[in-house]
C-alpha cells in the first residue's frame, strides 16, 4: 500500500536512478515528468484488470435520448470515474449479456435501472493494493524515461518486463481475493433453454 502518489513516484524515480521529489509541483524535471505521466499511467493500469480494490456498483437510469443505433433501445450515461465494465445486470441480479459502450454511454435493451459493476478511477493511494502499487511503480518508471532523457534501451526493456511481471502477480492475487460469482442465468440463456 502506498501512503501517497509522491511515494509511488519516488519509487519509480529510484528505479531509474533519479533523485526523489517532495511534491508533484516541485520545480524539477522529475516532478514535472511524474506529474505529466501519473494520471495516464494510473488510468491505464486500473483499466488493465478488474481490480477489487477499485471496483464499485452503481444503479444507472436511462438517458432521455434514444440511441442513434437501431440495435439498442436504451442509453445509460456512465459515471464520471468509469474506467472499465466488470458486469451489467438487472436489479433482480440477472446478467445482461448484450451491451455496448459508445462514447460515455452503455447501450443495451434492458429497461431502467441497470446495475453496473465497474472499475473506477481511484485517486486515493491508500485504497490501492500493495501489489497494484508495484505495478504502478514499474509502469511509471518506464513511462518517464523519455521525459527524463534516459535512452538506455536495455533499462527501458527491463522496466517494461518488470511492469508485466508485477501486473501478472497483482492480477493473480486479485483473482484469488475475489469470491467467484454465482452464475445467474441471463435472459438470453433462460429463453434458449426454456428455464
Amino acid at each position: 500500500m502506498a501512503d501517497s502518489i509522491v511515494s509511488i513516484c519516488n519509487n519509480a524515480l529510484g528505479s531509474i536512478g533519479e533523485p526523489q521529489i517532495t511534491s508533484l509541483s516541485d520545480n524539477s524535471k522529475a516532478a514535472r515528468a511524474c506529474n505529466q505521466r501519473w494520471p495516464s499511467v494510473r488510468d491505464a493500469v486500473l483499466r488493465a484488470h478488474e481490480w477489487a480494490c477499485c471496483s464499485t456498483d452503481v444503479s444507472l437510469s436511462a438517458s432521455s435520448t434514444t440511441p442513434t443505433s437501431p440495435e439498442w433501445d436504451y442509453a445509460y450515461p456512465l459515471p464520471a470515474d468509469f474506467l472499465r465494465i466488470i458486469r451489467v445486470s438487472t436489479t433482480d441480479a440477472v446478467v445482461v449479456d448484450s451491451w455496448e459502450i459508445v462514447g460515455r454511454e452503455i447501450l443495451c435493451n434492458e429497461t431502467a435501472p441497470i446495475i453496473v459493476r465497474y472499475v473506477r478511477r481511484e485517486e486515493d493511494p491508500l485504497k490501492y493494493d500493495s501489489l497494484l502499487v508495484e505495478a504502478f511503480t514499474a509502469r511509471l518508471a518506464y513511462e518517464i524515461c523519455p521525459v527524463m532523457e534516459i535512452v538506455s534501451a536495455s533499462l527501458i526493456a527491463q522496466l517494461r518486463e518488470a511492469y508485466k511481471e508485477n501486473l501478472r502477480e497483482a492480477r493473480g492475487v486479485n483473482a484469488r481475493d475475489v469470491q467467484p460469482r454465482a452464475l445467474t442465468t441471463s435472459r438470453w440463456s433462460a429463453a434458449k433453454t426454456g428455464a
